[in-house]
């Protein structure tokens, strides 16, 4: 026969283990951070652990100089570019990359690497890197307790990522290839769209190019197309400014004339009606360079 207590002791053993086998689930010292931003047509993501200063030293101390550091904490810190960039002067094929630096008193090295599932820098392999370069550090700004990083926009085909903390501030500029995506973009849309409905895209990418100083020429060229395929008041408004900025006033006034007739027979046209203050106040500017 079973000895009662010895069973229960068997099936007290048995769940302590059971529960010290399982990973405990606590809140990180470092906890996990993530930044994105669309630059023009590229999305640029990054994840990192993001440790505090605390009372410790961080440059020449906590991260020692002269030595590959994960640029976070815990798990590498990757970053990772929907297209094609340019880094600081560096070809950055689209991808996910994990993020290295090795701190220096003077300059730091930037390493993008394609080994992306490491715990900090252990494992690290120097001929998966994708790309290496230097940058000097911005120090004696103001204290960034926790690590941070963020993602900033200067134009539309130009953005720069910025590393802080402690007093450090490490800025990587980038550039996309916005103006050949945006083309190769408006060409498939107008393969893809049916021939009556082709005048919308010639109308948004003459707007484009106008509103990012593209070239003024194809842009006029597209915004004719649209304006010969449609009666709506949108393409020639655009038409008009496209024809006031190459400096065409007695164009324009046409143009932004034409804009105002149209909206104002076709019941259905509510661009000119939702606009007419701001076409009537352009229509006068450019009547008055004319004289």
């Amino acid at each position: 026969m079973k000895n009662p207590f010895l069973t229960l002791l068997l099936l007290m053993f048995g769940m302590i283990s059971s529960v010290s086998a399982q990973d405990v689930e606590l809140p990180r010292i470092s906890p996990k951070a993530s930044v994105s931003y669309t630059v023009g047509m590229t999305e640029v993501a990054i994840h990192y652990g993001a440790p505090a200063v605390g009372e410790r030293k961080i440059w020449g101390g906590l991260v020692p100089y002269d030595k590959i550091w994960r640029a976070g904490a815990n798990e590498a810190t990757t970053v990772s570019f929907s297209t094609d960039v340019n880094l600081e002067g560096q070809t950055v094929r689209a991808g996910k990359y994990s993020f290295f630096l090795i701190p220096g008193e003077i300059e730091w090295t930037v390493i993008l690497n394609k080994a992306t599932d490491l715990w900090g820098a252990y494992g690290y392999d120097e001929e998966k890197d994708e790309v290496r370069f230097t940058v000097e550090p911005k120090m004696n700004e103001g204290l960034q307790e926790r690590l941070m990083y963020s993602i900033h926009d200067m134009k539309s085909d130009m953005g720069y990522i910025k590393l802080s903390w402690e007093r450090m501030r490490l800025y990587l500029r980038f550039k996309v290839d916005v103006m050949d995506q945006a083309m190769a973009n408006i060409a498939a849309a107008l393969v893809a769209s049916p021939e009556d409905q082709k005048w919308k895209v010639y109308t948004q990418g003459a707007n484009y190019l106008l509103e990012s100083d593209g070239n003024l020429d194809q842009a006029l060229n597209w915004a004719m197309l649209a304006t010969e395929q449609t009666q709506h008041s949108w393409p020639w408004y655009i038409r008009a400014k496209i024809e006031a900025e190459k400096g065409d006033m007695a164009a324009a006034v046409n143009s932004g004339t034409k804009c105002a007739e149209i909206g104002l027979m076709n019941d259905s046209d509510t661009f000119y009606k939702e606009n007419a203050d701001r076409v009537n106040a352009y229509i006068q500017s450019w009547a008055a360079k004319m004289n």
